[in-house]
């Protein structure tokens, strides 16, 4: 059983979260534009991608580690993650996937994954075939290399991760993480007043940072006591943005 953390979401089950129409395609419009300008006929492009979102639960497998998808998946709103898991069944989340993010690799090159995507709560998902994918990327240039760019900022975060876990305590890579996730979700416009929704449980946290529940626990702990961070619900406020950079030696700079 999961230890409860005040602020963080536990059970079988979260609430859906209940974006508008133009919200959802918001969020990968303003990413990929923080990549390469996009114009209307783009946006719109995006937009249209909202024909293929469905709603998953949390826990669903969006694509096997070891399989080649024929479609793009696209995540509109929600997290999902990148995982590793050994025979055990222990996991090892190795990245979010947040509003705006995508899994094309089987799409454009053919690959199988070597890793697994899930959806870590509820979660609205395009699932888009690889035909009308290609097609989007050849009638939109500007989408193609804000892509391109975008695949090169997700290769340095998963190298940021790797170092924060191997260099940095538990309590830096806790700041580190937080940090990370207010600039990635204020990117996409889901940040306000320094607040934002962090939908994941102790365990999840624990699956990424490479600690114990227990040690998770505690480092929440000491970043409410020392009045850095606040948690309420299912929301994350960082009282002290500069002091919290400065703890976790954060730098948005590989973003």
């Amino acid at each position: 059983m999961d230890p409860a953390i005040s602020g963080f979401a536990r059970g079988p089950r979260q609430a859906a979260p209940a974006p508008g129409r133009d919200r959802s395609a918001c969020a990968l419009a303003r990413k990929l534009d923080g990549f390469a300008p996009l114009d209307e006929q783009d946006r719109a492009a995006l937009a249209d991608l909202i024909g293929y979102v469905r709603p998953v639960e949390r826990h669903t497998v969006l694509v096997e580690q070891d399989s080649v998808a024929d479609h793009a998946i696209i995540v509109f709103a929600g997290f999902a993650s990148r995982d590793k898991r050994r025979a055990s069944g222990r996991r090892q989340i190795v990245a979010y996937l947040i509003p705006g993010d995508l899994c094309d690799r089987g799409v454009l090159h053919d690959y199988s994954l070597d890793h697994t995507i899930e959806a870590l709560m509820h979660c609205l998902v395009a699932k888009v075939p690889r035909t009308a994918y290609l097609d989007l990327l050849g009638r939109h240039p500007r989408i193609a290399l804000a892509l391109q760019r975008a695949r090169l900022a997700e290769e340095a975060t998963a190298h940021e991760w790797l170092a924060n876990v191997g260099m940095r305590s538990g309590t830096e890579r806790m700041a580190h993480l937080l940090c990370e996730l207010m600039e990635r979700l204020g990117t996409v416009g889901q940040v306000t007043d320094g607040q934002y929704d962090l939908p994941l449980t102790q365990t999840d946290l624990a699956d990424t940072l490479g600690l114990s529940s227990v040690h998770v626990n505690r480092v929440l702990q000491a970043l409410r006591r020392d009045k850095l961070i606040s948690l309420g619900g299912h929301r994350l406020r960082i009282l002290a943005p500069r002091r919290l950079r400065e703890f976790a030696e954060f730098e948005a700079g590989y973003l």
